[in-house]
């Protein structure tokens, strides 16, 4: 391992334990993942003395009590937010707040939260309306506090206004969220207007008829959207569309639980209404709690009369936004936005796996897979898009296994991802299609074209990802910890999840800075606003639900991965970033090199952006 600064002396102890209070000092600010940036230069000397007590470091700032540094996205359109006066005044309200709830001050259910919220701080639970049905609801007491600016601002809160804050989240209340979930498993016209009817009537005749269509050709439309849906039931299918409406993330074991007290079940009650949620059937229920039938009919009676409700998919929808509440309840800080991702798009494939990818078109042009980094990616650089395009190309981007959407791989990891880049390209009808691949998705692009050389059309990887036992130039903060990983894998899965948790924008943006702090043009890039804000969508979201897909991938390299020896596959083109770029570094590659690399000058790791117009001349023919 080599560095551009002075090497340290591992057996420096003064130095080490400096290193170590820095770090320490890190987690209990929330800010771990920046104090680890910072030690970058002496990083790996550290985990190599002692790569228990980092670990030991890294799982601390994984943990729950430090729950202020985690920050998450909501969709504008999902939540109503008001504020109240402790006997249920409404002081202020959104639009959306007042059409789902009404008066507050007349709403039994809102006066008990506001109640508890004054008394403990927050409190969750429902509140059950005329037109709304049951919505999940969190009171937050004091808004002075300023919880979740991002809510408040939409609330228009006068500065010191004091109050309760309500949010009521209902992403199945907006029909303009559910329909897009509906476009992105590409419903046809009529699944998508049977399932938007579903959301507001008691059966699938009333439904029918409201539309004005016979009961058989709704029940075909309702079956045809299950089949895409990868779902059995008209509930399980409400709770897939609310999960794709609102990025539900990974729950820890006992959420159930936890959601279904928020909504005042018990704990019998709360493991039945999880199952009946799920798409059980009484008896399906009643086998897996080795209950008999009658005892099961009778709790969900039970559970329907507490939440005023009398159907499995409206216990379905209330679980599932009571469940995404209870999380959100959680985090230091909300970011209300709109949705934005029209062109997103998923399918199911075996076994019950979700794909999710971004189709950004034209659907013309010549198909481009863009594949994604560990942590960005999931989104296309606007530069690197409009130079793509105006080659001809229709660019389209894959979640890989474990990232954004895309289910994790329940087997072989490079294969799982090799064949979704199939699935893909065939659901797409695209016979061919051109790869760029950079930084850990080399080895899924590189399977992909092994397997199916006659589906690949041009390869170029930009900046691959070294294979284990290959000497690495530590330069950089990103550098130092991908070689630290390397070497300790026991630390992949913690730093992952210190990442998930640090989720906040503004450690985001920090950590981000550090980490294009080594070269000029990375620095002068990610300064510009609009860079900025790119860049922490993007990796906010690519690791909003899950970071399965991080640590999977990241393993992949620490446990072996290497280039097939003899290597039979395509060629592909490399471009390297000058600025990190050693002379022989593409020796590495030889044996896989359509030709002479390509050294983009004065490049670091944002070359996607810096040198857009370079890395999609790569893919003249």
């Amino acid at each position: 391992m080599t560095s551009d600064l002075p090497r340290t002396d591992a057996s420096d102890s003064a130095l080490m334990r400096a290193v170590e209070a820095e770090l320490r000092l890190g987690v209990e600010a929330g800010r771990a993942s920046q104090a680890l940036l910072d030690c970058w230069a002496t990083l790996g000397d550290f985990a190599d003395r002692d790569p228990g007590l980092l670990a030991g470091i890294i799982d601390s700032a994984s943990e729950p009590q430090f729950p202020n540094s985690t920050g998450a996205f909501v969709n504008a359109e999902a939540v109503g937010v008001g504020v109240v006066g402790v006997r249920g005044q409404l002081l202020r309200a959104t639009e959306t707040f007042q059409a789902w709830v009404g008066d507050p001050a007349e709403s039994v259910d809102c006066l008990e939260l506001v109640r508890k919220a004054v008394a403990e701080g927050r409190a969750a639970g429902r509140v059950r309306t005329l037109r709304q049905g049951v919505l999940a609801t969190l009171a937050i007491a004091d808004t002075s506090g300023s919880p979740w600016p991002g809510l408040v601002a939409l609330a228009d809160v006068l500065p010191g206004e004091t109050g309760v804050l309500l949010v009521v989240f209902a992403p199945s209340r907006s029909h303009a969220l559910i329909a897009r979930a509906a476009d992105a498993l590409r419903f046809s016209p009529l699944q998508r207007r049977i399932v938007l009817a579903l959301l507001d009537e008691p059966s699938l005749m009333a439904a029918a008829l409201a539309l004005g269509i016979g009961r058989e050709t709704a029940k075909d439309a309702l079956e045809g959207a299950l089949q895409k849906s990868g779902v059995r039931r008209s509930s399980q299918l409400i709770g897939r569309l609310i999960n794709l409406s609102c990025h539900l993330t990974e729950m820890p074991s006992g959420h159930d639980d936890s959601a279904a007290a928020a909504l005042g079940l018990s704990r019998a009650e709360a493991s039945v209404a999880a199952r009946i949620a799920g798409g059980a059937t009484v008896e399906e229920a009643a086998a897996e709690l080795g209950l008999q039938p009658g005892t099961v009919k009778s709790y969900r009676r039970s559970i329907f009369e507490k939440l005023g409700i009398n159907r499995s998919r409206d216990l379905q929808r209330l679980m599932a936004e009571a469940g995404e509440l209870e999380r959100l309840s959680m985090v230091s800080e909300l970011y209300p936005r709109a949705q934005t991702d029209d062109d997103f798009r998923i399918f199911n494939a075996e076994a019950g796996r979700i794909v999710a990818y971004l189709d950004y078109g034209p659907a013309r042009g010549r198909p481009l897979l863009l594949m994604h980094g560990f942590w960005t990616g999931r989104l296309a650089p606007p530069p690197l898009l409009a130079a793509l395009m105006a080659g001809g190309h229709r660019v389209i981007i894959p979640q890989r296994p474990g990232f954004g959407l895309t289910s994790p791989a329940t087997g072989d990891y490079v294969a799982t991802a090799a064949s979704d880049m199939i699935l893909i390209l065939d659901r797409l009808g695209c016979p061919t299609a051109s790869v760029l691949a950079r930084d850990g998705g080399v080895a899924t692009a590189m399977a992909f074209g092994a397997a199916h050389p006659d589906r690949l059309k041009v390869g170029v990887l930009q900046n691959p990802m070294r294979p284990r036992g290959v000497d690495r130039r530590v330069w950089s903060p990103i550098s130092a910890v991908a070689a630290m990983m390397l070497r300790h894998p026991d630390l992949i899965e913690s730093y992952a999840r210190m990442l998930l948790r640090e989720g906040r924008r503004d450690l985001v943006v920090g950590a981000l800075r550090r980490a294009y702090s080594a070269v000029e043009a990375d620095r002068a890039c990610f300064e510009q606003p609009d860079v900025v804000d790119h860049l922490a969508v993007d990796m906010m979201g690519l690791g909003a639900r899950t970071v399965r897909g991080a640590i999977d991938e990241q393993r992949l390299y620490s446990e072996g991965w290497q280039i097939s020896v003899p290597y039979i596959g395509p060629r592909w083109r490399l471009a390297f970033s000058g600025r990190p770029y050693t002379p022989g570094e593409a020796d590495v590659w030889r044996s896989v090199s359509a030709g002479a690399p390509v050294i983009l000058l004065e490049a670091g790791l944002l070359a996607q952006f810096t040198h857009a117009e370079a890395i999609a001349a790569l893919f003249a023919i």
